[in-house]
């Protein structure tokens, strides 16, 4: 049937408002369009169960990220903030840094104490260590030392005496100097003295030394004691000085037990490195304070109303999990505490982490460090060398972190497939999928959230109202989007871009305070001109005949078939010409050239044959001997894919061996079954357009139009130059189901009906077919009898 405007008409419902400044909103609503797909993510997002992972499935600028992030920071007000978390030096073990906890915001206050207090401690230690009291019990010790001290130096002497020596103090340390008849004897008189006198001397040296050896080592742990009570004395007296330093610190974090015992822990520490820091090496107490004492605060949530809600647009593994930086200090790499720096999975602690799956895919070992963290529970800082076990650099082994964290994905269907297919983890993870939808029913439901979204994106990007008519034609041109004149597109991030895009246009243009239709109809034109190069190249060469296409008269054997050019960022149709030659054969033969010499895809290939299997059962009983016809796409040399031609190569298939002509000012696309019903085909709207182009380029006669599968009337939706010509009478479309209906309009011949004997009426077109088929087979009888006579 010949289709009116009627047919395809967008047929929007009401819109009781001038422009957009009339809709008052006072949240953002438009993501209840897609109500299934918010339903399930609101669930999973409320859901007590930490394992309710979400992957967000829909097609790419769909708002679907958007839309998320509005539903989890809604969801994310009603709960509390969750800890802040720092890295504080490990007292017993300086390898494993500490992990401590306190509430949102706490981190910093307790850090800035904490530095003020270390910086109080070195002044008092500095000053406690001056007090008279201080000295007098020091003094006190070091007189109990030296008078015992002195003690065993006093009875060894006495004990040398007797055993005939004296003892004095050399460069090698104590020597023993033998007396004889009152007076030291020198190594040579000793050796004049008689030999009994000698050995006497010989005998008592022995004796000596042990002596010397028990008083050595009496002094050695007298000397161990007295600089361990000294010490002792430090430490108790810079306890006791820090006591009161820390108690108002102490009891304020008294509840938190981890922070606690660090500050015990800090106390004790900083007792016992009392020496240093009462030095005056000023470089020994700054490393003391900033590598020792200091708090690396790795998340603060003081900022935060409600969960946290972290994006993480690049998802390496360190971003992730965190890292460990390295500082080079003589030519060697050292790190310590301070050098910890949090992931994603540590600022989302508590709330939610969104993630764009096909980023996660491609950065190397997210995915696997993903699994890691959601199975374990827990997420632990490392290098990603270390992880692998491919550094031999020092490293540290921070406390890890015990996970509360929902993860969300988001990622169109084939993302999703891949890793339900091939991770048999997957749905253990992830078991909760969300389908964002890409269409939505027009109708005043979805229309008043519609405007919700136009009034949310004039709101939050600070842009001009939109009249009446502009929503019109934001409307169609969603609408045509989508290919479909009774849903319009939810790519709403496309659509958001557009209307961005026409306030820059409707300044440029200065002709109201609002954003008009025209504005709206300037910027898709501006848009569609800023990819279009490659169509206009093409049509170009369409103009110049470089291309040959024929759009007036009638030829026999070819047809304008339509197809679709997508160059990436821009998609366009433009008409081919499609080419039958028959001829005799010994055998039942199509040639498919394109197929035949493998330039096609499969669903082109599975087309060929269904024209095959069409044909010969159709004709089967007019068949004797054979018949050869080859098809060809004309001035096409790339692969070919798809079967939206099936209709029209049949035609010229057909059209060739009945010898009758197809009307070149017609151009049709359908695909086809093996009954002759007509399919619908994707990229309706293209094909349309390229051939309206096409005539419009050539000479547009008035006459001219496409066919088109009557399934496929919803997919039409216009530029208004086209509205206007099929309003006027200038082109025309036609909508089919079955084949003959394209033969009767591309012909102006009946179809034909078969008889009882299987016959068709004389005049028909499959009479045609039917007719020159049997005189071809006759023929190539005709000649192979004539080779067998001789």
């Amino acid at each position: 049937m010949k289709l009116t405007l009627s047919d395809f008409e967008i047929k929007i419902p009401e819109i009781n408002i001038d422009n957009t400044s009339e809709i008052k909103i006072g949240s953002y609503q438009d993501y209840t369009i897609q109500t299934n797909a918010c339903e399930i993510l609101q669930f999973a997002l409320e859901s007590s169960n930490d394992s309710n992972n979400v992957f967000i499935v829909g097609p790419n600028r769909s708002g679907r990220k958007g839309m998320t992030r509005k539903i989890i920071e809604k969801i994310s007000l009603s709960q509390r903030a969750p800890q802040d978390l720092m890295y504080v030096f490990n007292f017993k073990e300086e390898k494993k840094p500490k992990l401590l906890k306190l509430p949102a915001g706490e981190a910093k206050n307790f850090k800035s104490e904490l530095q003020s207090i270390i910086n109080s401690s070195v002044q008092v230690l500095n000053k406690t260590m001056q007090t008279e009291e201080f000295q007098q019990r020091l003094s006190s010790l070091e007189k109990d030392y030296n008078e015992q001290r002195e003690k065993l130096w006093s009875d060894l002497r006495k004990q040398a005496q007797n055993l005939g020596f004296i003892l004095e103090a050399s460069e090698k340390g104590i020597v023993s100097v033998p007396v004889y008849d009152g007076k030291k004897i020198s190594s040579s008189e000793f050796e004049n003295l008689p030999v009994e006198i000698k050995e006497y001397f010989r005998k008592n040296s022995e004796k000596l030394r042990e002596l010397i050896e028990k008083t050595m080592v009496k002094i050695t742990e007298m000397d161990k004691e007295y600089w361990e009570e000294v010490k002792n004395l430090r430490r108790y007296w810079a306890a006791f000085s820090l006591a009161k330093l820390f108690e108002p610190l102490e009891k304020k974090y008294l509840k938190y037990s981890d922070v606690f015992e660090y500050l015990q822990n800090l106390k004790e520490d900083i007792a016992s490195h009392l020496s240093q820091l009462t030095s005056e090496n000023q470089n020994l107490i700054t490393y003391l304070k900033e590598k020792r004492y200091n708090v690396n605060i790795v998340v603060d949530n003081s900022y935060l109303q409600g969960a946290p809600v972290i994006e993480e647009d690049n998802p390496t593994f360190s971003n992730l999990v965190g890292r460990i930086e390295y500082y080079s200090q003589m030519g060697l790499l050292q790190t310590d505490f301070t050098m910890i720096k949090s992931g994603a999975f540590h600022r989302a602690n508590g709330g939610y982490l969104v993630m764009e799956a096909e980023k996660v895919l491609r950065k190397p070992y997210a995915w696997e460090v993903i699994k890691r963290v959601l199975s374990e529970k827990e997420v632990k800082i490392e290098n990603i060398q270390t992880a692998e076990g491919y550094s031999s650099v020092e490293s540290l082994e921070p406390e890890p972190l015990s996970l509360n964290v929902k993860v969300i994905l988001i990622g169109e269907e084939w993302v999703y497939d891949l890793l339900r297919l091939h991770d048999s983890e997957f749905e253990k993870l992830f078991p909760i999928k969300s389908q964002f939808d890409y269409e939505a029913d027009l109708n005043n439901d979805n229309l008043n959230k519609f405007l919700a979204f136009l009034s949310n994106t004039v709101e939050e990007n600070d842009i001009s109202h939109f009249t009446k008519d502009a929503i019109k034609e934001i409307i169609k041109y969603s609408c045509r989007l989508n290919g479909n004149n009774k849903r319009f597109s939810l790519k709403l991030g496309e659509i958001k871009n557009l209307l961005i895009d026409s306030h820059n246009i409707s300044q440029k243009n200065g002709t109201s305070p609002y954003i008009t239709s025209k504005d709206i109809k300037d910027t898709i034109k501006f848009k569609e001109k800023m990819f279009s190069f490659h169509k206009k190249k093409l049509f170009n060469a369409i103009k110049e005949r470089k291309i040959d296409i024929r759009i007036e008269g009638s030829e026999i054997g070819q047809i304008n078939g339509l197809t679709v050019l997508d160059t990436g960022d821009f998609t366009f149709g433009h008409p081919v010409k499609i080419t039958a030659k028959s001829y005799r054969s010994s055998s039942e033969k199509i040639i498919n050239i394109h197929r035949d010499i493998d330039l096609s895809g499969k669903i082109y290939k599975k087309s060929s044959l269904i024209i095959e299997n069409y044909f010969k059962h159709k004709f089967s009983s007019f068949i004797e001997t054979g018949f050869g016809v080859s098809l060809n796409f004309e001035q096409v040399y790339s692969i070919i894919e798809g079967d939206s031609a099936t209709i029209a190569e049949t035609l010229a298939l057909m059209s060739s061996i009945a010898n009758v002509s197809l009307k070149q000012n017609i151009a049709i696309t359908g695909s086809m079954n093996q009954n002759g019903e007509v399919l619908p085909v994707g990229g309706i709207i293209e094909k349309i357009e390229g051939f309206y182009d096409a005539c419009k380029n050539l000479n547009f006669t008035g006459d001219q139009g496409v066919i088109i599968p009557s399934k496929n009337i919803d997919n039409i939706v216009l530029k208004d130059e086209i509205n206007e010509d099929i309003q006027n009478g200038k082109f025309h479309i036609w909508a089919i189901d079955n084949i003959d209906e394209g033969i009767e309009l591309m012909t102006d011949y009946k179809a034909g009906i078969p008889n009882e004997k299987g016959e068709y009426e004389e005049g028909t077109f499959y009479y045609y077919v039917s007719e020159n088929l049997k005189k071809l087979s006759k023929e190539e009888k005709k000649e192979k009898d004539g080779k067998n006579n001789k």
